[in-house]
């Protein structure tokens, strides 16, 4: 396919998009495309039609009000019919493909106005000779010319700053100001307060050693963001399978071991019953979580294209992605280098999040010698002795890229301290049961967080049932209780009556 046909085809492919979807004519505007762009006089009077009635924003974008403006406006000939013609036969492009496209009309435009630039200087050096024209004056003609050259090829829409101001404005006057937060993280709501939610455009990292429930926890949170919004959420995973990842869902639900769950003891009454009762609330509410077996192919630019794909689909402008984890994301460019090639991943998702504006949530392991400060007990009780971003693995620099840095963390003396009260209570025979599950009391840490509110602290506690995967939000951890002299048996209790409240422990 020559260059023209090429252009031709793109021309045509867009505009049946524009023509029948107002979402892809508005992330092409946003994405800089301009009627002009287009590379036929047909095309661009097309183009122009439709990016007026788009800014009229109750008319209908269909092609009989298209027709109709464009007689109204006497300019549609027979050819022009045609050609309208030929663009409702073309298939609809998906929005990766749209946003590709824009791209490469507005590269073609850079090109063809950078050659007239071109034909101006050899002109200019024929005409200097025999004319003596003035070199200043010549190169003040041109140099504007380069800037909007440059300044369109890498045009997005920006509204000014009044204008964004403005909407802000009347939200927060209307009494709407909660819309420029993020998504609320409910039932984690000290987390959700913490964060002021998972917020558009904010790059998020939660690091922490093995057995530590990070991918449980963002599998909690992609699916009660899900669940909540009806917004398509992207869970990438390249370390577990899209079965075992529903079955740690559908685990955390129905209280049972997702390993039994995948096994011949999930054949039991008890579970399948467990089974049909929770499966009934979450079916309706993962119609738009997607879980991804990700690989080699999947990169940052397929991931963007498939979100753009995904938003289309939904017809929505929001979405969020997370990604299990950080350090196997593939790149297109071949680096060696463990750490430039970490700090080039996380550089790209930080600027994901701002592209498409939405929450990128990165998870990330820890070295050895953050896994070390995690292991055991410590052997002072500190604030300061346990993992930070710091210690992830491949490099120690993405706290930098981060607009949110978490960290998970085993709080030793807190965990042995709610096993010795669980048996306790069994012995006494308050507890129901004699089995003591195995619950880890975790600290997720917020070493960076901005843009934060004022909060109690900056570290939040869960109380982790290991064998279900299930988080339950105990509360703020306040800077007295990293004391050594720190009591911490009325605590427990509290722990213990809300875990009894939320039914994960058979009451007294």
């Amino acid at each position: 396919m020559g260059a023209v046909e090429e252009a031709a085809v793109i021309e045509r492919t867009l505009l049946a998009g524009f023509i029948r979807d107002r979402l892809l004519l508005g992330k092409a505007l946003e994405a800089g495309f301009r009627p002009d762009l287009m590379p036929h006089t047909l095309g661009r009077t097309l183009a122009k039609t439709l990016t007026d009635i788009y800014e009229q924003k109750d008319a209908p974008l269909e092609p009989v009000t298209v027709r109709g403006l464009l007689g109204e406006r006497g300019t549609l000939s027979p050819e022009m019919k045609r050609f309208v013609d030929a663009v409702e036969a073309t298939q609809e492009p998906d929005a990766a493909r749209v946003m590709a496209y824009v791209d490469l009309l507005k590269a073609r435009s850079a090109r063809l106005r950078l050659v007239e630039v071109g034909t101006a200087i050899t002109n200019y050096l024929e005409q200097e000779r025999s004319e003596g024209k003035d070199l200043v004056d010549f190169v003040g003609q041109i140099v504007p010319t380069l800037f909007d050259i440059q300044q369109q090829r890498m045009a997005r829409n920006t509204p000014p700053a009044n204008q964004l101001g403005g909407h802000i404005v009347r939200e927060i006057l209307e009494g709407q100001a909660g819309a420029t937060l993020g998504y609320a993280l409910s039932p984690f709501d000290r987390l959700s307060e913490a964060l002021s939610g998972l917020r558009p455009g904010f790059y998020y990292g939660l690091a922490g050693a093995p057995r530590r429930g990070k991918t449980n926890l963002a599998l909690e949170l992609a699916s009660n963001i899900a669940g909540q919004y009806k917004v398509p959420v992207l869970y990438y995973s390249w370390e577990q399978t899209s079965r075992v990842l529903f079955a740690r869902l559908l685990g955390k639900e129905a209280l049972v071991n997702p390993a039994t769950l995948l096994s011949a003891a999930s054949r039991s009454p008890q579970i399948r019953g467990r089974v049909k009762d929770v499966w009934a609330k979450m079916d309706p509410a993962l119609s738009t979580l997607f879980l991804f077996e990700a690989g080699r192919r999947d990169t940052i630019e397929r991931i963007k294209a498939r979100a753009h794909n995904m938003m289309h689909a939904f017809q929505t402008d929001a979405c969020v992605i997370f990604l299990d984890y950080l350090q196997r994301v593939p790149l297109e460019e071949n680096v060696h280098d463990e750490k430039t090639r970490t700090d080039l991943i996380s550089a790209k998702l930080a600027d994901l999040s701002l592209e498409l504006g939405c929450p990128v949530f990165a998870i990330s392991p820890l070295d050895k010698e953050g896994c070390r400060l995690d292991e055991k007990p410590a052997e002072e009780i500190s604030e300061f002795i346990r993992p930070t971003m710091h210690h992830c693995v491949g490099s120690g620099d993405l706290e930098y890229d981060l607009d949110v840095a978490m960290v998970m963390s085993k709080d030793w003396v807190a965990t042995k301290n709610l096993e010795d009260l669980l048996r306790t209570e069994a012995k006494a025979g308050r507890a129901g049961s004699d089995f003591i599950p195995k619950i880890d009391v975790i600290d997720v840490h917020l070493d960076k967080n901005r843009d934060a509110p004022e909060t109690i602290a900056s570290t939040i506690q869960y109380a982790f049932f290991v064998s279900l995967n299930k988080f339950v939000e105990i509360g703020y951890k306040t800077t007295e209780e990293f004391s050594s002299g720190f009591r911490d048996f009325a605590k427990m209790q509290q722990i213990l009556e809300q875990l009894r409240e939320v039914g994960l422990l058979t009451p007294a």
